[in-house]
């Protein structure tokens, strides 16, 4: 048995303590940038490579607060480096969901640094101040917007033919051509099944691009946590019970609204869902939990699956990462559901952690800030037109999905008009008695941006409501552009069919 060593035991006696000119010299060598503040905040040591980043004066800057040499840098991204700051000189000992949080990124100039700060303490626990490390992480940025623009391209590319696959089959399996027997059915829904899929594959691909190179705008309003979890909670219940899987939901009375974008937050949920429902064995147990503190919602989701061994619970948040299990060969996933539930969570300034012990099964924890202030509901204000006709103008550059839609409109018993051109749908929007136009943004000669800033410019069409169909440009937004709603590629027939009567009851 080997005994452990006694510390005076370990020194070498011809080994000399590091003099102040040793550590100077050891700390100019490092090519990160460090800046180190003392208890009090204030910058007591830096590096050559930190005064280039930051372009510190080497001669006022020590002794000064050293968010004074951070906080004229914006953060790129929801968290800031003066947030952190704050947090570690508030309370240096707390840093239990991981070292995600005391991570930041900060543009100075045309440069984009990673910041990581760190707490020093002493072996009894002494706080002596805090070490930001500084890497210029320029060039990453810029191959990740590479990426992310690629990625885009192709994801664009894919959703057409996957608009018409979806459609088509969904018509068929409609019986609008006509009676189907056993097997053209099931033939049918094989088709209908694998193209969900690769839509799931394709959203998470774009979701995943537009967060890492922060093209994700959130549009934030109140929201309640307990009502998403109830509503993702009855979306898969179906799915559980087919499975033989027991759901459960626990929430506690009174929950607070957080400040966040509905359709991400439900999309976490629904991410933390349908991995836990995935993994679940016959018989097991899936339990939502809803709770709220006096300053945060929590949400957990806890499941009765094989668990995660300690090696791979590092590793669950990475993006592709599959972990190497027998019982997981028959379990089909993206890869990305996880990771992209926990970048949503941090954008909306939340954390995101998970628990699991072999054979035990796995908890999935995320907490966000309690929006305490009331916000005031911006009216709807809803447009009457007088004399609305019948007649829907379709733009949509793709053949195969324009005759789709044109179809299943005149099934509805709509007039149709049809351009696969912009100019050649600024034209046709003046036909009389055109009630609504369902818009592409990617059109040959010119964007549907365009066209729609020229509607609405125009006094005989601006009040021409107008359904964008299409997957924006990264960063983009149809709020404040005069659309009426915005139906996503590729879709189903039904959430169009839905939203042009939802749309059209407001003007007739």
């Amino acid at each position: 048995m080997i005994k452990k060593r006694e510390t005076e035991h370990t020194e070498d006696p011809n080994m000399q303590e590091p003099t102040l000119l040793d550590k100077r010299v050891i700390l100019e060598s490092i090519s990160d940038g460090v800046v180190v503040s003392d208890v009090e905040g204030r910058v007591a040591l830096f590096n050559r490579a930190a005064v280039g980043m930051l372009g510190i004066d080497v001669h006022t800057a020590p002794g000064q607060p050293v968010r004074a040499l951070l906080e004229p840098f914006p953060a790129r991204g929801p968290v800031s480096v003066i947030g952190m700051l704050d947090r570690l000189y508030a309370d240096p000992y707390t840093d239990e969901q991981g070292q995600e949080i005391t991570e930041a990124v900060i543009s100075v100039g045309t440069q984009v640094i990673r910041t990581r700060l760190s707490p020093v303490l002493t072996e009894v626990g002494e706080f002596l101040g805090v070490v930001t490390m500084l890497r210029d992480v320029t060039r990453e940025v810029e191959a990740e917007r590479a990426r992310s623009e690629l990625v885009f391209d192709v994801s664009h590319e894919l959703r057409a033919p996957l608009t018409a696959i979806r459609g088509y089959s969904e018509m068929l399996l409609r019986r609008t051509s006509g009676r189907l027997d056993e097997q053209q059915e099931h033939f049918l829904r094989i088709i209908q099944r694998n193209s969900d899929r690769l839509v799931a594959l394709v959203n998470d691909l774009l979701d995943i691009s537009r967060v890492v190179s922060s093209q994700l705008e959130l549009e934030l309003h109140p929201v309640q946590l307990d009502l998403i979890v109830r509503d993702v909670a009855d979306m898969i219940q179906p799915q559980c019970d087919q499975k033989g899987v027991h759901l459960a939901v626990d929430i506690e009375p009174d929950i607070g609204s957080v400040l966040g974008d509905l359709e991400r937050l439900t999309q976490v949920v629904a991410n933390l869902a349908s991995n836990a429902c995935r993994h679940t064995p016959e018989g097991g147990h899936i339990t939502f939990t809803v709770s709220c503190s006096d300053d945060a919602v929590q949400v957990e989701v806890a499941d009765t699956s094989a668990g995660i061994a300690p090696e791979d619970q590092a590793k669950i948040f990475q993006r592709y990462y599959r972990m190497d299990m027998p019982t997981l060969f028959e379990v089909r996933g993206t890869g990305l559901e996880l990771p992209i539930a926990k970048m949503l969570v941090e954008m909306h300034g939340g954390r995101m952690w998970m628990e699991s012990e072999l054979g035990q099964g796995s908890v999935f924890t995320f907490v966000l800030p309690l929006h305490a202030e009331a916000v005031r509901e911006k009216p709807i204000k809803e447009t009457k037109r007088s004399e609305v006709g019948r007649t829907i103008l379709v733009v949509e550059d793709d053949a195969d999905t324009l005759q789709l839609i044109a179809l299943q409109l005149r099934q509805e018993g709509f007039d149709v008009l049809t351009a696969s051109r912009g100019e050649e749908a600024l034209e046709l929007a003046h036909t009389p008695g055109v009630a609504l136009i369902t818009l592409d943004i990617m059109l040959p000669d010119i964007t549907g941006m365009d066209v729609l800033r020229r509607l609405k410019a125009d006094r005989e069409t601006a009040d021409i409501p107008v359904i964008v169909v299409s997957v924006l440009q990264p960063g983009a937004s149809v709020e404040g552009t005069g659309a009426a709603d915005h139906v996503t590629k590729p879709f189903a027939l039904e959430r169009l069919m839905e939203s042009i009567r939802r749309t059209l009851a407001t003007v007739w």
